[in-house]
């Protein structure tokens, strides 16, 4: 079904609205079955102090998305500037698929758990508690077991349809 007249104008001016608002980007992995997945992703937020947890929305369509569901686990590493190319990468527009990924960049992948990125801006391993699918994605609520912090504490950034860092202002 084609959406037409003001639900077009609507969603034109949400995805646009959307392309401004600027966000940290993230590479999300699992390992399923053997294999590692991986997709660059901008929507994760804290969730709780109490238990440690952040949700993140993934795409229902995305190859990772079933083996999250699968496995119960999941990695976030969080990119710091001068990684944008991975994030290109895991976003799918370099034309890399798959495992073929993961031949860029230093991914700590030794344990049983999801990949993370050894030199990003930091790393957590998580566990999923409960998701909820709204629409074309699923909704993650999942508790943080591990957190390893980066050397660079500065987070690459998506908006306006461009990577980029942020320059912080001073009160």
């Amino acid at each position: 079904m084609m959406t037409q007249g003001p639900e077009l104008e609507t969603l034109e001016a949400f995805l646009e609205s959307m392309a401004r608002l600027a966000s940290a980007v993230h590479i999300v992995t699992v390992r399923h079955g053997g294999r590692d997945y991986g997709m660059t992703v901008t929507a994760v937020t804290s969730l709780s102090t109490d238990p440690v947890s952040i949700l993140l929305s993934i795409n229902r369509q995305a190859a990772a998305h079933d083996a999250i569901l699968a496995t119960g686990e999941l990695g976030v590493s969080t990119l710091r500037p001068g990684q944008s190319g991975l994030a290109r990468t895991f976003a799918g527009m370099t034309g890399v698929c798959g495992e073929a990924r993961f031949a860029e960049g230093d991914w700590d992948t030794g344990s049983d758990g999801p990949p993370v990125l050894r030199d990003a801006a930091s790393m957590m391993r998580c566990r999923v508690l409960q998701s909820h699918v709204i629409g074309t994605h699923r909704i993650f609520a999942c508790k943080v077991e591990q957190v390893v912090l980066g050397h660079q504490p500065h987070a690459l950034v998506y908006g306006n349809r461009q990577f980029g860092t942020m320059a912080y202002a001073e009160d």
